[in-house]
């Protein structure tokens, strides 16, 4: 026999088999997992949108690629470290 709850939103979620609603939200930890990944991606994909795309044509198409390219790699490589040290903690 299947039980549902119902949340404070009035949808019902079925009970898992600790009794208790299952948590379908995003965690913080899932969040910050996906824009690292999303940087990793964009690092990775950097060389061959410039062989697609060709050498800039303006100092501005210049400073637009360069400015993305340091801020994947500075959010990559920062998000990675915040996870490494909040691992070692726990």
């Amino acid at each position: 026999m299947r039980h549902l709850i119902v949340s404070p939103g009035g949808n019902a979620v079925p009970d898992n088999e600790s009794g208790k609603p299952k948590d379908d939200g995003i965690s913080p930890a899932e969040i910050r997992y996906l824009i690292e990944c999303g940087c990793w991606t964009t690092l990775a994909l950097a060389p061959f949108l410039y062989w697609v795309n060709g050498p800039a044509v303006s100092e501005d198409q210049l400073v637009v690629r360069t400015a993305l390219v340091l801020l994947a790699a500075c959010g990559a490589i920062g998000l990675r470290i915040y996870t490494w040290l909040h691992q070692r903690r726990t």
